[in-house]
């Protein structure tokens, strides 16, 4: 199903046929997820958020497939979504025991992912669902202003002081 043109796609989500649900999810459920993970700051909360979100996308199937822009369409459910489930954000930081328990050669990854994960973590919101709509979805700016409902320069700028912010954060020169 991943082959056929998007209106059979269309076609067969508004049917309800588990190949369509299938393809929309090999094609989006990657960059859907970075995004429920960026808003929620939960990796548990975003797997939930990408869960119900195809259950939502299934229950208003007939909607789904009138959409002009698939994607889009998936990446503003996982978005409310991931801002509902986002009031009961819990935090997931690893603790410093765990870094203990992994092998001398991991730990440097274990600390660099955790230094990462502390420098994201201390972004707004807005700032990480702009980053990862920009890395993890591949959007453009005019199509993230799009999504969110501002304007691409707004976008733009969010993405810019992401990208200032983490490289202080993580000992750039910036």
């Amino acid at each position: 199903m991943a082959d056929e043109t998007p209106d059979l796609l269309r076609m067969g989500l508004g049917q309800g046929r588990p190949e369509a649900f299938a393809a929309l999810f090999d094609q989006h459920a990657r960059s859907m997820l970075a995004l429920a993970r960026a808003i929620s700051g939960s990796p548990t909360d975003a797997e939930d958020a990408l869960q119900q979100t195809f259950l939502e996308l299934f229950r208003s199937r007939n909607a789904l497939a009138r959409a002009a822009d698939l994607e889009a369409y998936a990446l503003q459910a996982v978005r409310r979504c991931a801002w509902r489930l986002g009031s009961r954000r819990k935090e997931c930081a690893l603790p410093p025991e765990a870094w203990e328990m992994a092998a001398p050669e991991e730990r440097p990854a274990a600390e660099a992912s955790a230094e990462l994960e502390r420098a994201l973590a201390a972004l707004s919101s807005e700032q990480r669902e702009v980053l990862s709509l920009k890395f993890d979805a591949g959007l453009s700016f005019a199509r993230i202003g799009s999504l969110l409902g501002i304007p691409p320069n707004t976008a733009a700028s969010r993405y810019r002081y992401a990208l200032q912010h983490l490289s202080r954060a993580l000992g750039g020169s910036r």
